[in-house]
Protein backbone atom coordinates (compact mmCIF):
# COMPACT_ATOMS: atom_id res chain seq x y z
CA UNK A 1 0.00 0.00 0.00
CA UNK A 2 1.48 3.33 -1.03
CA UNK A 3 1.42 6.48 1.07
CA UNK A 4 -0.82 8.21 -1.44
CA UNK A 5 -3.63 6.26 -3.05
CA UNK A 6 -4.03 6.96 -6.76
CA UNK A 7 -6.90 9.33 -7.53
CA UNK A 8 -9.11 9.70 -10.57
CA UNK A 9 -9.48 13.12 -12.15
CA UNK A 10 -13.28 13.10 -12.03
CA UNK A 11 -16.10 10.85 -10.88
CA UNK A 12 -17.25 8.16 -13.28
CA UNK A 13 -20.36 9.34 -15.11
CA UNK A 14 -22.90 6.57 -14.58
CA UNK A 15 -26.12 8.05 -15.92
CA UNK A 16 -29.08 6.38 -17.62
CA UNK A 17 -27.38 7.26 -20.91
CA UNK A 18 -24.22 5.51 -19.75
CA UNK A 19 -26.30 2.50 -18.80
CA UNK A 20 -27.79 2.37 -22.30
CA UNK A 21 -24.30 2.53 -23.81
CA UNK A 22 -23.08 -0.21 -21.48
CA UNK A 23 -26.02 -2.45 -22.37
CA UNK A 24 -25.21 -2.00 -26.07
CA UNK A 25 -21.59 -2.92 -25.42
CA UNK A 26 -22.66 -5.99 -23.51
CA UNK A 27 -24.90 -7.09 -26.37
CA UNK A 28 -22.30 -6.58 -29.09
CA UNK A 29 -18.82 -7.09 -27.64
CA UNK A 30 -16.92 -10.03 -26.19
CA UNK A 31 -15.62 -9.63 -22.63
CA UNK A 32 -12.83 -11.38 -20.82
CA UNK A 33 -14.99 -11.71 -17.70
CA UNK A 34 -18.65 -11.23 -16.88
CA UNK A 35 -19.47 -10.72 -13.20
CA UNK A 36 -22.94 -11.59 -11.91
CA UNK A 37 -23.88 -9.60 -8.81
CA UNK A 38 -23.65 -5.92 -7.97
CA UNK A 39 -23.15 -6.16 -4.23
CA UNK A 40 -19.82 -5.43 -2.58
CA UNK A 41 -18.27 -8.74 -3.65
CA UNK A 42 -19.19 -8.42 -7.33
CA UNK A 43 -18.23 -4.74 -7.32
CA UNK A 44 -14.85 -5.61 -5.84
CA UNK A 45 -14.24 -8.37 -8.38
CA UNK A 46 -15.08 -6.00 -11.25
CA UNK A 47 -12.71 -3.35 -9.87
CA UNK A 48 -9.86 -5.80 -9.34
CA UNK A 49 -10.19 -7.36 -12.80
CA UNK A 50 -10.51 -3.97 -14.50
CA UNK A 51 -7.43 -2.75 -12.63
CA UNK A 52 -5.51 -5.65 -14.18
CA UNK A 53 -6.46 -4.50 -17.68
CA UNK A 54 -9.16 -7.10 -18.40
CA UNK A 55 -12.37 -6.34 -20.30
CA UNK A 56 -15.07 -6.66 -17.67
CA UNK A 57 -18.87 -6.55 -17.64
CA UNK A 58 -20.90 -6.50 -14.42
CA UNK A 59 -24.65 -7.08 -14.20
CA UNK A 60 -27.01 -6.78 -11.23
CA UNK A 61 -30.63 -7.95 -11.31
CA UNK A 62 -31.86 -5.09 -9.11
CA UNK A 63 -29.99 -1.97 -8.03
CA UNK A 64 -26.34 -2.00 -7.01
CA UNK A 65 -26.03 -2.91 -3.34
CA UNK A 66 -29.75 -3.52 -2.93
CA UNK A 67 -29.28 -6.88 -1.21
CA UNK A 68 -27.13 -7.79 1.78
CA UNK A 69 -24.53 -5.13 1.01
CA UNK A 70 -26.80 -2.25 2.05
CA UNK A 71 -28.22 -4.02 5.13
CA UNK A 72 -25.15 -4.60 7.27
CA UNK A 73 -24.26 -3.28 10.71
CA UNK A 74 -22.36 -0.42 8.99
CA UNK A 75 -19.03 -1.58 10.42
CA UNK A 76 -15.58 -2.17 8.99
CA UNK A 77 -14.14 -4.34 11.73
CA UNK A 78 -11.92 -7.26 12.60
CA UNK A 79 -14.72 -9.18 14.25
CA UNK A 80 -13.95 -9.43 17.95
CA UNK A 81 -16.25 -12.42 18.47
CA UNK A 82 -14.38 -14.46 15.84
CA UNK A 83 -11.51 -14.76 18.32
CA UNK A 84 -13.68 -17.11 20.40
CA UNK A 85 -13.95 -19.34 17.32
CA UNK A 86 -10.15 -19.24 16.88
CA UNK A 87 -10.57 -17.52 13.48
CA UNK A 88 -7.31 -15.64 13.98
CA UNK A 89 -6.49 -15.54 10.27
CA UNK A 90 -9.86 -14.01 9.41
CA UNK A 91 -9.50 -11.39 12.15
CA UNK A 92 -5.97 -10.48 11.05
CA UNK A 93 -7.05 -10.22 7.40
CA UNK A 94 -10.06 -8.10 8.36
CA UNK A 95 -7.94 -5.71 10.40
CA UNK A 96 -5.48 -5.42 7.54
CA UNK A 97 -8.31 -4.61 5.13
CA UNK A 98 -9.68 -2.07 7.59
CA UNK A 99 -6.34 -0.27 7.39
CA UNK A 100 -6.39 -0.34 3.56
CA UNK A 101 -9.87 1.17 3.39
CA UNK A 102 -8.94 3.85 5.93
CA UNK A 103 -6.37 5.03 3.40
CA UNK A 104 -8.27 4.57 0.13
CA UNK A 105 -11.62 5.88 1.40
CA UNK A 106 -11.15 7.66 4.74
CA UNK A 107 -14.64 9.17 4.61
CA UNK A 108 -16.10 5.64 4.35
CA UNK A 109 -13.95 4.09 7.08
CA UNK A 110 -14.08 6.38 10.09
CA UNK A 111 -12.64 5.29 13.46
CA UNK A 112 -15.31 4.62 16.07
CA UNK A 113 -14.82 3.89 19.76
CA UNK A 114 -16.57 0.81 21.18
CA UNK A 115 -17.59 0.31 24.80
CA UNK A 116 -17.85 -3.19 26.31
CA UNK A 117 -19.27 -2.83 29.85
CA UNK A 118 -18.61 -5.41 32.56
CA UNK A 119 -21.19 -6.17 35.25
CA UNK A 120 -21.12 -8.30 38.35
CA UNK A 121 -23.66 -10.60 36.72
CA UNK A 122 -22.22 -12.45 33.74
CA UNK A 123 -25.50 -12.44 31.80
CA UNK A 124 -25.55 -8.65 31.78
CA UNK A 125 -22.02 -8.39 30.37
CA UNK A 126 -21.99 -8.66 26.56
CA UNK A 127 -18.62 -10.43 26.47
CA UNK A 128 -18.83 -12.15 29.84
CA UNK A 129 -17.74 -10.90 33.25
CA UNK A 130 -14.23 -12.40 33.29
CA UNK A 131 -12.12 -9.28 33.05
CA UNK A 132 -8.81 -11.10 32.56
CA UNK A 133 -10.18 -13.23 29.73
CA UNK A 134 -11.63 -10.21 27.95
CA UNK A 135 -8.41 -8.23 28.45
CA UNK A 136 -6.45 -11.08 26.88
CA UNK A 137 -8.82 -11.12 23.90
CA UNK A 138 -8.46 -7.39 23.38
CA UNK A 139 -4.67 -7.57 23.67
CA UNK A 140 -4.77 -10.22 20.94
CA UNK A 141 -7.05 -7.99 18.86
CA UNK A 142 -4.54 -5.15 19.15
CA UNK A 143 -1.66 -7.52 18.35
CA UNK A 144 -3.35 -8.84 15.20
CA UNK A 145 -3.85 -5.25 13.99
CA UNK A 146 -0.11 -4.63 14.46
CA UNK A 147 1.26 -1.26 13.42
CA UNK A 148 -2.05 -0.47 11.69
CA UNK A 149 -4.00 -0.50 14.95
CA UNK A 150 -6.17 2.57 15.46
CA UNK A 151 -5.65 2.76 19.21
CA UNK A 152 -4.98 0.29 22.00
CA UNK A 153 -7.86 -0.95 24.11
CA UNK A 154 -8.09 0.30 27.65
CA UNK A 155 -9.97 -0.32 30.88
CA UNK A 156 -12.05 2.59 32.21
CA UNK A 157 -13.97 3.11 35.43
CA UNK A 158 -17.75 2.88 35.67
CA UNK A 159 -17.98 6.66 35.99
CA UNK A 160 -15.96 7.16 32.80
CA UNK A 161 -18.09 4.53 31.04
CA UNK A 162 -21.20 6.49 31.95
CA UNK A 163 -19.72 9.62 30.40
CA UNK A 164 -19.61 7.77 27.08
CA UNK A 165 -23.00 6.09 27.52
CA UNK A 166 -24.96 8.03 30.17
CA UNK A 167 -28.03 5.84 29.86
CA UNK A 168 -26.31 2.56 30.69
CA UNK A 169 -27.63 0.57 33.61
CA UNK A 170 -25.50 1.34 36.69
CA UNK A 171 -26.57 -1.65 38.78
CA UNK A 172 -23.50 -3.87 39.25
CA UNK A 173 -21.46 -1.93 36.68
CA UNK A 174 -17.77 -2.61 37.40
CA UNK A 175 -16.28 -0.61 34.54
CA UNK A 176 -15.74 -1.17 30.84
CA UNK A 177 -13.20 -1.86 28.14
CA UNK A 178 -12.93 0.44 25.15
CA UNK A 179 -11.43 -0.40 21.78
CA UNK A 180 -11.66 0.93 18.22
CA UNK A 181 -13.04 -0.27 14.90
CA UNK A 182 -14.53 1.70 12.01
CA UNK A 183 -17.91 2.94 10.81
CA UNK A 184 -19.03 3.00 7.17
CA UNK A 185 -21.96 3.62 4.86
CA UNK A 186 -22.20 0.20 3.23
CA UNK A 187 -24.38 1.18 0.25
CA UNK A 188 -22.16 4.12 -0.63
CA UNK A 189 -19.10 1.89 -0.41
CA UNK A 190 -20.63 -0.38 -3.04
CA UNK A 191 -21.45 2.57 -5.30
CA UNK A 192 -17.95 4.02 -5.06
CA UNK A 193 -16.34 0.67 -5.88
CA UNK A 194 -18.68 0.31 -8.89
CA UNK A 195 -17.76 3.82 -10.06
CA UNK A 196 -14.05 3.09 -9.69
CA UNK A 197 -14.46 -0.08 -11.77
CA UNK A 198 -16.31 1.91 -14.44
CA UNK A 199 -13.57 4.54 -14.53
CA UNK A 200 -11.10 1.74 -15.26
CA UNK A 201 -13.19 0.54 -18.20
CA UNK A 202 -15.69 -1.95 -16.76
CA UNK A 203 -19.17 -1.93 -18.33
CA UNK A 204 -21.74 -2.03 -15.53
CA UNK A 205 -25.52 -2.22 -15.51
CA UNK A 206 -28.11 -2.53 -12.79
CA UNK A 207 -31.58 -4.00 -13.42
CA UNK A 208 -30.09 -6.63 -15.75
CA UNK A 209 -31.15 -10.15 -14.78
CA UNK A 210 -29.52 -13.43 -15.85
CA UNK A 211 -32.15 -15.77 -17.30
CA UNK A 212 -29.98 -18.53 -18.72
CA UNK A 213 -26.47 -19.79 -19.45
CA UNK A 214 -24.96 -21.75 -22.29
CA UNK A 215 -21.60 -22.71 -23.75
CA UNK A 216 -20.86 -21.68 -27.32
CA UNK A 217 -18.96 -23.68 -29.91
CA UNK A 218 -16.25 -20.99 -29.97
CA UNK A 219 -15.36 -21.66 -26.33
CA UNK A 220 -17.17 -18.61 -25.02
CA UNK A 221 -20.00 -18.64 -22.49
CA UNK A 222 -23.23 -16.73 -23.10
CA UNK A 223 -25.49 -15.28 -20.44
CA UNK A 224 -29.07 -14.68 -21.46
CA UNK A 225 -29.82 -11.22 -20.03
CA UNK A 226 -33.12 -9.48 -19.43
CA UNK A 227 -32.72 -5.70 -19.49
CA UNK A 228 -35.47 -4.73 -17.07
CA UNK A 229 -35.22 -1.03 -17.90
CA UNK A 230 -34.97 -1.24 -21.70
CA UNK A 231 -37.38 -4.22 -21.79
CA UNK A 232 -35.24 -6.28 -24.10
CA UNK A 233 -33.23 -9.49 -24.01
CA UNK A 234 -29.72 -10.13 -25.30
CA UNK A 235 -26.73 -12.45 -24.93
CA UNK A 236 -23.68 -11.34 -22.98
CA UNK A 237 -20.61 -13.24 -24.18
CA UNK A 238 -17.47 -13.71 -22.07
CA UNK A 239 -14.52 -16.06 -21.71
CA UNK A 240 -15.07 -16.50 -17.97
CA UNK A 241 -18.17 -16.03 -15.80
CA UNK A 242 -17.90 -15.11 -12.10
CA UNK A 243 -20.87 -15.72 -9.84
CA UNK A 244 -20.74 -13.19 -7.00
CA UNK A 245 -24.45 -13.05 -6.29
CA UNK A 246 -24.36 -13.69 -2.54
CA UNK A 247 -27.39 -15.51 -1.16
CA UNK A 248 -28.59 -16.01 -4.74
CA UNK A 249 -25.41 -17.85 -5.80
CA UNK A 250 -27.03 -21.30 -5.63
CA UNK A 251 -29.78 -20.10 -7.97
CA UNK A 252 -27.22 -18.76 -10.43
CA UNK A 253 -25.14 -21.93 -10.24
CA UNK A 254 -28.19 -24.03 -11.12
CA UNK A 255 -28.58 -22.08 -14.35
CA UNK A 256 -25.37 -23.78 -15.48
CA UNK A 257 -26.08 -27.15 -13.85
CA UNK A 258 -29.46 -28.01 -12.40
CA UNK A 259 -27.85 -30.70 -10.22
CA UNK A 260 -25.58 -28.28 -8.37
CA UNK A 261 -25.91 -28.97 -4.66
CA UNK A 262 -26.96 -26.25 -2.25
CA UNK A 263 -24.03 -24.50 -0.61
CA UNK A 264 -25.64 -21.42 0.88
CA UNK A 265 -27.29 -21.39 4.27
CA UNK A 266 -28.89 -17.95 4.56
CA UNK A 267 -28.64 -16.32 7.95
CA UNK A 268 -30.98 -13.44 8.69
CA UNK A 269 -29.87 -10.42 10.64
CA UNK A 270 -32.12 -7.51 11.55
CA UNK A 271 -31.43 -3.99 12.76
CA UNK A 272 -33.62 -1.43 14.46
CA UNK A 273 -33.18 2.32 13.98
CA UNK A 274 -34.20 4.65 16.82
CA UNK A 275 -33.66 8.36 17.63
CA UNK A 276 -30.16 9.00 18.97
CA UNK A 277 -31.46 10.91 21.99
CA UNK A 278 -33.39 7.91 23.30
CA UNK A 279 -30.16 6.12 24.33
CA UNK A 280 -27.67 8.98 24.26
CA UNK A 281 -24.51 6.93 23.71
CA UNK A 282 -21.56 8.82 22.28
CA UNK A 283 -19.72 5.62 21.31
CA UNK A 284 -20.81 2.25 20.00
CA UNK A 285 -21.86 0.00 22.88
CA UNK A 286 -21.95 -3.78 23.11
CA UNK A 287 -25.01 -5.16 24.93
CA UNK A 288 -26.27 -8.72 25.58
CA UNK A 289 -29.16 -9.99 23.47
CA UNK A 290 -32.02 -11.06 25.76
CA UNK A 291 -32.42 -14.83 25.81
CA UNK A 292 -29.49 -15.46 23.46
CA UNK A 293 -25.81 -16.20 23.91
CA UNK A 294 -24.69 -13.31 21.70
CA UNK A 295 -24.30 -9.55 21.82
CA UNK A 296 -25.76 -6.65 19.87
CA UNK A 297 -24.13 -3.41 18.79
CA UNK A 298 -25.71 -0.06 19.66
CA UNK A 299 -24.19 2.18 17.00
CA UNK A 300 -24.42 5.97 16.49
CA UNK A 301 -24.95 6.43 12.74
CA UNK A 302 -26.04 9.45 10.71
CA UNK A 303 -27.74 11.16 13.65
CA UNK A 304 -29.62 8.01 14.62
CA UNK A 305 -28.88 4.88 16.64
CA UNK A 306 -28.75 1.50 14.90
CA UNK A 307 -29.18 -1.60 17.09
CA UNK A 308 -28.32 -5.08 15.83
CA UNK A 309 -27.71 -7.61 14.60
CA UNK A 310 -29.54 -10.87 15.11
CA UNK A 311 -28.39 -14.16 13.60
CA UNK A 312 -30.89 -16.88 12.71
CA UNK A 313 -31.59 -19.47 10.03
CA UNK A 314 -33.81 -18.21 7.24
CA UNK A 315 -35.99 -20.06 4.74
CA UNK A 316 -38.23 -17.35 3.28
CA UNK A 317 -37.98 -15.29 0.10
CA UNK A 318 -34.41 -14.25 -0.67
CA UNK A 319 -35.68 -11.10 -2.37
CA UNK A 320 -37.69 -9.66 0.48
CA UNK A 321 -36.49 -10.42 4.03
CA UNK A 322 -38.22 -8.31 6.66
CA UNK A 323 -37.77 -7.69 10.36
CA UNK A 324 -40.61 -9.53 12.10
CA UNK A 325 -42.29 -7.95 15.13
CA UNK A 326 -40.99 -10.70 17.43
CA UNK A 327 -37.41 -10.04 16.29
CA UNK A 328 -37.78 -6.29 16.67
CA UNK A 329 -39.24 -6.71 20.15
CA UNK A 330 -36.28 -8.85 21.23
CA UNK A 331 -33.85 -6.16 20.07
CA UNK A 332 -35.86 -3.46 21.86
CA UNK A 333 -36.05 -5.50 25.07
CA UNK A 334 -32.29 -6.00 24.94
CA UNK A 335 -31.65 -2.27 24.49
CA UNK A 336 -34.20 -1.35 27.18
CA UNK A 337 -32.53 -3.68 29.69
CA UNK A 338 -29.08 -2.23 28.97
CA UNK A 339 -30.44 1.36 28.94
CA UNK A 340 -33.29 1.13 31.50
CA UNK A 341 -34.22 4.83 31.55
CA UNK A 342 -34.87 4.79 27.80
CA UNK A 343 -37.96 2.59 28.18
CA UNK A 344 -37.76 1.81 24.47
CA UNK A 345 -40.96 0.62 22.80
CA UNK A 346 -42.17 0.03 19.24
CA UNK A 347 -43.32 3.65 19.12
CA UNK A 348 -39.65 4.74 19.21
CA UNK A 349 -38.73 2.78 16.08
CA UNK A 350 -37.89 4.98 13.09
CA UNK A 351 -37.25 2.03 10.83
CA UNK A 352 -36.05 -1.56 10.66
CA UNK A 353 -34.10 -3.48 8.05
CA UNK A 354 -33.19 -7.11 7.47
CA UNK A 355 -30.38 -8.68 5.48
CA UNK A 356 -29.29 -12.21 4.61
CA UNK A 357 -25.73 -13.42 5.12
CA UNK A 358 -24.57 -15.91 2.45
CA UNK A 359 -23.02 -18.41 4.85
CA UNK A 360 -21.47 -21.61 3.54
CA UNK A 361 -23.63 -24.57 4.62
CA UNK A 362 -22.10 -26.41 7.56
CA UNK A 363 -24.49 -29.12 8.65
CA UNK A 364 -26.35 -28.62 11.91
CA UNK A 365 -24.22 -25.88 13.45
CA UNK A 366 -25.94 -22.74 14.70
CA UNK A 367 -25.53 -19.91 12.19
CA UNK A 368 -23.52 -17.84 14.66
CA UNK A 369 -20.94 -20.65 14.80
CA UNK A 370 -20.45 -20.83 11.01
CA UNK A 371 -17.27 -19.22 9.74
CA UNK A 372 -17.56 -15.93 7.85
CA UNK A 373 -14.58 -16.97 5.74
CA UNK A 374 -15.32 -16.96 2.02
CA UNK A 375 -14.98 -19.97 -0.27
CA UNK A 376 -14.39 -20.10 -4.03
CA UNK A 377 -15.79 -22.94 -6.14
CA UNK A 378 -14.97 -23.77 -9.74
CA UNK A 379 -17.98 -25.51 -11.28
CA UNK A 380 -17.87 -28.25 -13.91
CA UNK A 381 -19.52 -25.72 -16.24
CA UNK A 382 -16.52 -23.38 -15.81
CA UNK A 383 -18.42 -20.95 -13.60
CA UNK A 384 -16.33 -19.44 -10.79
CA UNK A 385 -18.48 -18.91 -7.71
CA UNK A 386 -17.52 -17.02 -4.56
CA UNK A 387 -19.71 -17.35 -1.47
CA UNK A 388 -19.51 -16.38 2.18
CA UNK A 389 -17.22 -13.63 3.36
CA UNK A 390 -17.96 -10.31 5.00
CA UNK A 391 -18.18 -6.64 4.05
CA UNK A 392 -14.80 -5.74 5.56
CA UNK A 393 -12.80 -8.21 3.45
CA UNK A 394 -14.38 -7.36 0.07
CA UNK A 395 -11.13 -6.23 -1.53
CA UNK A 396 -9.12 -9.29 -0.51
CA UNK A 397 -11.96 -11.61 -1.60
CA UNK A 398 -12.00 -9.94 -5.00
CA UNK A 399 -8.26 -10.31 -5.33
CA UNK A 400 -8.49 -14.06 -4.72
CA UNK A 401 -11.23 -14.48 -7.33
CA UNK A 402 -9.18 -12.50 -9.84
CA UNK A 403 -6.19 -14.77 -9.27
CA UNK A 404 -8.40 -17.74 -10.17
CA UNK A 405 -9.50 -15.99 -13.35
CA UNK A 406 -5.93 -15.15 -14.34
CA UNK A 407 -4.83 -18.75 -13.74
CA UNK A 408 -7.72 -19.93 -15.88
CA UNK A 409 -6.46 -17.79 -18.78
CA UNK A 410 -2.88 -18.96 -18.28
CA UNK A 411 -3.88 -22.64 -18.13
CA UNK A 412 -5.93 -22.31 -21.30
CA UNK A 413 -3.17 -20.40 -23.09
CA UNK A 414 -5.47 -17.46 -23.67
CA UNK A 415 -3.71 -14.42 -25.09
CA UNK A 416 -4.91 -12.02 -22.41
CA UNK A 417 -2.52 -9.50 -20.93
CA UNK A 418 -2.97 -9.02 -17.19
CA UNK A 419 -1.27 -6.96 -14.52
CA UNK A 420 -1.02 -7.49 -10.79
CA UNK A 421 -3.84 -6.24 -8.62
CA UNK A 422 -3.32 -2.74 -7.25
CA UNK A 423 -6.71 -2.01 -5.68
CA UNK A 424 -4.99 -1.15 -2.40
CA UNK A 425 -3.68 1.94 -4.19
CA UNK A 426 -6.94 3.14 -5.77
CA UNK A 427 -8.61 6.02 -3.96
CA UNK A 428 -12.38 5.67 -3.88
CA UNK A 429 -14.42 8.85 -4.43
CA UNK A 430 -11.18 10.71 -5.18
CA UNK A 431 -9.97 10.17 -1.64
CA UNK A 432 -9.95 12.61 1.24
CA UNK A 433 -11.90 15.84 0.63
CA UNK A 434 -10.22 19.22 0.92
CA UNK A 435 -12.05 22.50 1.49
CA UNK A 436 -12.88 24.68 -1.50
CA UNK A 437 -12.74 28.47 -1.53
CA UNK A 438 -16.48 28.76 -2.29
CA UNK A 439 -17.70 26.33 0.37
CA UNK A 440 -18.61 29.26 2.61
CA UNK A 441 -21.75 30.02 0.59
CA UNK A 442 -23.27 26.81 2.03
CA UNK A 443 -23.99 26.18 5.68
CA UNK A 444 -21.28 24.19 7.44
CA UNK A 445 -23.64 21.30 8.22
CA UNK A 446 -24.35 20.75 4.53
CA UNK A 447 -20.67 20.92 3.56
CA UNK A 448 -19.69 18.55 6.36
CA UNK A 449 -22.40 16.09 5.34
CA UNK A 450 -21.35 16.17 1.68
CA UNK A 451 -17.69 15.59 2.55
CA UNK A 452 -18.57 12.64 4.75
CA UNK A 453 -20.78 11.19 2.01
CA UNK A 454 -18.94 11.91 -1.25
CA UNK A 455 -15.33 12.30 -0.16
CA UNK A 456 -13.21 14.07 -2.77
CA UNK A 457 -16.22 14.34 -5.09
CA UNK A 458 -18.25 16.54 -2.74
CA UNK A 459 -17.38 19.63 -4.79
CA UNK A 460 -19.23 18.17 -7.79
CA UNK A 461 -22.40 18.05 -5.71
CA UNK A 462 -21.86 21.65 -4.62
CA UNK A 463 -21.48 22.74 -8.26
CA UNK A 464 -24.84 21.13 -9.04
CA UNK A 465 -26.39 22.79 -5.98
CA UNK A 466 -25.36 26.24 -7.21
CA UNK A 467 -27.68 25.87 -10.20
CA UNK A 468 -30.96 26.54 -8.36
CA UNK A 469 -32.61 27.05 -4.98
CA UNK A 470 -34.34 23.67 -5.28
CA UNK A 471 -31.03 21.92 -5.69
CA UNK A 472 -29.50 23.80 -2.76
CA UNK A 473 -32.49 23.23 -0.44
CA UNK A 474 -32.81 20.34 1.97
CA UNK A 475 -35.00 17.47 0.85
CA UNK A 476 -36.24 16.98 4.43
CA UNK A 477 -35.95 19.74 7.01
CA UNK A 478 -34.30 17.76 9.83
CA UNK A 479 -31.88 15.82 7.58
CA UNK A 480 -28.79 17.24 5.79
CA UNK A 481 -29.56 15.84 2.31
CA UNK A 482 -30.07 18.42 -0.44
CA UNK A 483 -31.74 18.31 -3.85
CA UNK A 484 -28.42 18.32 -5.71
CA UNK A 485 -27.70 14.84 -4.35
CA UNK A 486 -30.65 13.41 -6.26
CA UNK A 487 -29.35 14.93 -9.48
CA UNK A 488 -25.81 13.73 -8.73
CA UNK A 489 -27.14 10.20 -8.14
CA UNK A 490 -28.91 10.18 -11.52
CA UNK A 491 -25.98 11.75 -13.38
CA UNK A 492 -22.99 10.02 -11.79
CA UNK A 493 -24.29 6.94 -9.98
CA UNK A 494 -26.78 5.21 -12.30
CA UNK A 495 -29.75 5.78 -9.99
CA UNK A 496 -32.72 4.69 -12.10
CA UNK A 497 -35.60 5.07 -9.63
CA UNK A 498 -36.65 7.25 -6.73
CA UNK A 499 -36.01 4.32 -4.39
CA UNK A 500 -32.43 3.99 -5.69
CA UNK A 501 -31.84 7.55 -4.53
CA UNK A 502 -33.73 7.50 -1.24
CA UNK A 503 -32.65 4.04 -0.08
CA UNK A 504 -29.06 3.65 -1.31
CA UNK A 505 -27.48 6.77 -2.91
CA UNK A 506 -28.70 8.63 0.16
CA UNK A 507 -29.94 6.78 3.25
CA UNK A 508 -33.10 8.80 3.73
CA UNK A 509 -35.36 5.74 3.72
CA UNK A 510 -33.52 4.28 6.71
CA UNK A 511 -33.23 7.34 8.92
CA UNK A 512 -36.44 9.25 8.14
CA UNK A 513 -39.55 8.16 10.02
CA UNK A 514 -41.61 8.81 6.90
CA UNK A 515 -39.23 6.74 4.76
CA UNK A 516 -38.67 9.72 2.50
CA UNK A 517 -42.25 9.97 1.26
CA UNK A 518 -42.36 13.72 1.93
CA UNK A 519 -39.59 14.37 -0.61
CA UNK A 520 -40.28 11.55 -3.09
CA UNK A 521 -42.21 13.91 -5.40
CA UNK A 522 -39.34 16.41 -5.56
CA UNK A 523 -36.85 13.63 -6.27
CA UNK A 524 -39.07 12.20 -9.01
CA UNK A 525 -39.32 15.60 -10.72
CA UNK A 526 -35.55 16.03 -10.61
CA UNK A 527 -35.12 12.60 -12.19
CA UNK A 528 -37.57 13.46 -14.98
CA UNK A 529 -35.82 16.76 -15.75
CA UNK A 530 -32.42 15.08 -15.83
CA UNK A 531 -33.69 12.59 -18.40
CA UNK A 532 -35.61 15.17 -20.39
CA UNK A 533 -38.94 13.41 -19.87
Amino acid sequence: MTDQARKFESPAELSSRTRTTNIERMANEIFDVAVIGGGITGAGVALDLASRGLRVALIEKDDFGSGTSSRSSKLIHGGLRYLEQFEFGLVRESLRERAVLKQTAPHLCKPLEFLAPLYSESERSPLGSNRLKLAAGLWLYDLLAGSQNISRHKWISSSDALKLAPGLSTEGLRGAFTYFDCLTDDARLVIEVIKAASTLGASVANYARVRGFRHNADGLSSLEIEDRIGRREFDLRARVIVNASGVWSDEVSRLTDGQTRSRIRPSKGIHVVVPAERLGNKTAVLIPSVGENRFLFVIPWKGRTVIGTTDADYSGSLDDPIAEDEEVNRVLRSAARAFPDSKLTMSDVINTFAGLRPLISAGGEATKEISRKEEIFEEVSGLITISGGKLTTWRRMAEQVSERVVRRFENNNKNVMTRKSHTSDIALANGRPSSGENDCEFDSGTVSHLKETYGGNYGVVLEIARQSKTLKARLIDDLPYIGAEALYAARYEMAMTVDDILARRTRITLIDAGKGQSCAGVVEELLKKERGS
